[in-house]
């Protein structure tokens, strides 16, 4: 019978990491390019250019993906707000890394990754706004998609950012969490690489994720 429960199909990718780490032979470590978009608060945009999923590795006779981390150059993002339109320079980052896994019928995850947005720098209808530091972490996210000869297409349909307290960031924490966190968030990205799932003899799961 095959799991539909996206806690099950992540629970059974955990697993198959933890073998391969055990069994799988070592694989060149690469900076993958990373495109796609994000939605914060529903409104959405691009990632920067030049993102990457730093020291990764993948291992095509068993699907193992090696953990690296994702990087992303600081960008801007735009916010309508009651006291008008708020730019925000923020940078997103991941603390740590995350390896996952192909199966055989081409889905694919990656473990949690628990990243961190730091705003940089924030302006209120022109007006530049003093943050010091102002770090919304951990943004925790679970990319699950589909992989292919080209890329891992991952998503995560529903992230959290969680909030910062009123007298962080400059002591405007309560109006930059107003645009800033919450629960209507999306991200979609491209990983861009050779994932050609593993032949169904050599997967871990030859079937896909099956329970």
């Amino acid at each position: 019978m095959q799991s539909h429960d996206p806690r099950d199909r992540r629970a059974l990718f955990a697993l198959a990491v933890l073998c391969c780490a055990a069994t799988a032979p070592a694989a060149h470590a690469e900076d993958y390019p990373v495109s796609g978009t994000i939605s914060v608060g529903g409104q959405s945009g691009a990632l920067p250019d030049g993102g990457v999923f730093a020291g990764a590795s993948y291992d095509p006779a068993s699907g193992a993906i090696g953990a690296g981390a994702f990087v992303f150059p600081q960008t801007t993002a735009s916010f309508d707000s009651d006291l008008g339109t708020v730019v925000v320079t923020y940078r997103l980052s991941q603390a740590g890394a995350s390896g996952g896994q192909v199966g055989a019928d081409g889905s694919a995850a990656l473990a949690t990754a628990s990243m961190r947005l730091d705003v940089l720098h924030v302006t209120i209808s022109g007006f530049p706004i003093a943050v010091g530091n102002c770090t919304f972490a951990p943004v925790e996210l679970d990319l699950a998609g589909s992989a292919s000869a080209d890329a891992l297409d991952l998503a995560d349909d529903g992230f959290t950012i969680p909030p910062v307290a009123p007298d962080d960031c400059g002591g405007f924490g309560g109006e930059i969490d107003d645009v800033i966190a919450g629960g209507d968030n999306a991200i979609a990205l491209a990983i861009a690489g050779n994932f050609t799932p593993p032949a169904a003899d050599d997967a871990i799961f030859a079937d896909g994720f099956d329970a």
